[in-house]
């Protein structure tokens, strides 16, 4: 969902660079990057490694949240460029979609608004014992699509959130967002594309063709 459907990556790096200076922390892009994909456990864990134990997490997150629900109220967030038109597309091809976010039930309901109901299986982290990278949200959706991890696509924008899919054994297909492949990642997924636009382009000439 979030950097892949939902603009709420560069929302939220916006957001901890506030909280940072609240804080008395240097929050440059390349840090703010490594926690973009991960589940809000890990994210305490790796702030808690990268500040120290007697960092105040519980502050530093509220402050997170608090920005990020003030900028919501008053902006709201953007759909990434060709989301909707992706989901559409995926919809009248007669596939049922899925949603694996590392995000709670809360956000989820926020961001996607009334997309939320072309998904015919969504988990949250509030769904599975452990977040991204491990496979646990993927495993959950593909149980509740009825389908094997192996019949399905999975989409990503991290590398992160491309690890768990890959861990829970699905080919992966990267759309990046605020955080570049790999080139350890980009020997293992199924491909990349710039934007989900050029992505939907690329399975209908496929599709045109077979």
């Amino acid at each position: 969902m979030d950097g892949l459907l939902v603009d709420s990556e560069r929302l939220e790096r916006r957001v901890w660079r506030l909280a940072a200076i609240e804080h008395g922390i240097e929050m440059t892009d390349e840090r703010f990057a490594s926690f973009v994909g991960h589940s809000s456990d890990e994210g305490e864990r790796m702030l808690r490694h990268h500040y120290g134990e007697s960092f105040d997490v519980a502050g530093f997150r509220a402050s997170c949240h608090r920005g990020v629900r003030e900028i919501m109220d008053s902006e709201g967030v953007a759909l990434r460029p060709g989301a909707r038109e992706w989901l559409a597309f995926v919809a009248d091809l007669g596939i049922p979609l899925g949603v694996a976010t590392s995000s709670g039930p809360r956000l989820m309901q926020e961001r996607l608004g009334t997309l939320h109901s072309l998904f015919a299986a969504v988990v949250t982290r509030a769904d599975v014992a452990r977040g991204k990278p491990f496979p646990d949200l993927y495993l959950e959706a593909a149980r509740r699509l009825g389908a094997a991890p192996s019949d399905c696509i999975a989409l990503e924008d991290s590398p992160t959130g491309a690890r768990a899919a890959l861990a829970a054994g699905m080919p992966v297909v990267v759309i990046p967002d605020l955080v570049p492949l790999t080139t350890e990642l980009s020997g293992e997924i199924a491909g990349s594309y710039d934007s989900l636009d050029e992505l939907r382009t690329a399975i209908g000439d496929g599709w045109r063709a077979g």
